[in-house]
């Protein structure tokens, strides 16, 4: 993939956030190099930053044509975890996503895992080390946050170097292989430790009727776009746009970065993770609390070159999304008192008159996570690997 370098970036403490960079083709290795672009250089550093990239696949009761697209369409490299939070009873939706995850293996002997997230083998482990993230009936809280830290503690046991998230909702397989490529190409091109990739969206549509309509932003993301560049603007005394993907539910990130961050609850993860970084490496980088210093963490944003077309799951789902977003950035230590206003006034606006109230947060715990993958694989009754 050919992917133009980014013309310019802002700098937030030790953290370089930069401008949309956009895929100039599709498909594209070369050693010589393009005039303003970057691609993988060979196949087989294709085939190392691959193999060396876990996908975490996030599920909740989603079309299962859906979910087989996706998993389908991640490059065979590449080693899956799905965590799913599906329905087990009364009807055992769970049951079907293994039999998918099966079927993928049976005839193409990749590396699968599928963990659920009410497994009580997970829950039994974490609870001593990690007890904040265990509900009233001794399981892992619900939240699609959750999920997708359980799937970067066991991507951290396999050995991941860096982690991948795509959510299963997507109808057009194709789209997931796009970003993948992002991914690999452009955790390849970084030169730091500490680096995320997120997808903006060429164009957002969902299967909602018989026609489409292909939105630049989704809604969710538009709001909370503008309500994190507002707060980081008058925190800087300079006015940015520079955030374009508050809500990306697909984005990479390297190992060593996803267990320095604090994750947020249920919808607020993909949120939360910017916060934390701008938090510690912005906010706090004079208390050294950043853990790239003296270097940089770098921030990427692509926009695909295909449209992402989801299921639509309604209005409420899209209001949860942006007050959990927007109550992670409210209730940090980024807003000053005009941002915290300006939050305020944003809700108002939404018809939410109440100050938003705070999301959980999770350290990532100090366990030995290839000791927790082991465990849960060789004891629990739910989860299965397939190929390790």
């Amino acid at each position: 993939m050919l992917i133009n370098y980014p013309v310019r970036f802002e700098a937030y403490g030790a953290v370089e956030i930069y401008e949309l960079s956009r895929v100039q083709s599709l498909f594209s290795i070369s050693s010589s190099g393009r005039p303003g672009g970057y691609n993988i250089s060979s196949f087989r550093e294709l085939e190392d930053v691959a193999s060396s990239t876990v996908f975490i696949v996030p599920v909740k009761n989603e079309d299962l044509l859906a979910l087989e697209g996706v998993l389908r369409a991640i490059p065979y490299y590449s080693p899956i975890i799905v965590v799913s939070n599906s329905a087990i009873a009364p009807f055992n939706l769970y049951k079907l996503e293994l039999d998918v995850a099966k079927t993928i293996y049976r005839s193409t002997g990749r590396e699968i895992i599928v963990v659920h997230q009410k497994d009580k083998c997970i829950a039994d482990k974490l609870r001593d080390r990690y007890s904040s993230l265990i509900d009233d009936n001794s399981l892992v809280r619900d939240g699609k946050g959750e999920g997708m830290l359980i799937g970067v503690l066991l991507a951290d046991g396999l050995g991941a170097k860096n982690i991948a998230f795509v959510d299963a909702d997507n109808y057009i397989p194709s789209v997931v292989l796009e970003y993948s490529l992002i991914y690999y190409t452009m955790l390849s091109m970084s030169e730091s430790k500490y680096k995320m990739v997120r997808i903006y969206w060429g164009y957002k549509a969902w299967m909602a009727s018989q026609e489409f309509y292909y939105r630049r932003q989704g809604r969710a993301s538009s709001t909370v776009n503008e309500v994190f560049n507002k707060v980081l603007s008058l925190k800087r005394r300079i006015e940015t746009d520079i955030i374009k993907t508050s809500n990306s539910g697909e984005h990479a990130m390297s190992i060593d970065l996803a267990r320095e961050l604090v994750y947020g609850s249920g919808f607020s993860i993909e949120t939360q993770e910017l916060v934390s970084i701008l938090e510690k490496c912005y906010v706090n980088v004079d208390r050294g609390l950043c853990p790239s210093l003296p270097g940089h963490v770098e921030i990427y944003q692509v926009e695909s070159l295909s449209p992402h077309i989801h299921a639509e799951k309604g209005e409420a789902h899209v209001l949860e999304m942006i007050l959990e977003s927007i109550s992670s950035i409210y209730h940090s230590q980024i807003p000053d008192d005009r941002g915290r206003e300006f939050i305020l006034k944003t809700l108002r606006e939404l018809g939410y008159f109440d100050e938003p109230q705070p999301t959980r947060k999770y350290e990532y715990p100090k366990i030995n996570p290839k000791e927790l993958l082991d465990s849960i694989l060789t004891e629990s009754n739910l989860s299965i690997a397939l190929g390790l």
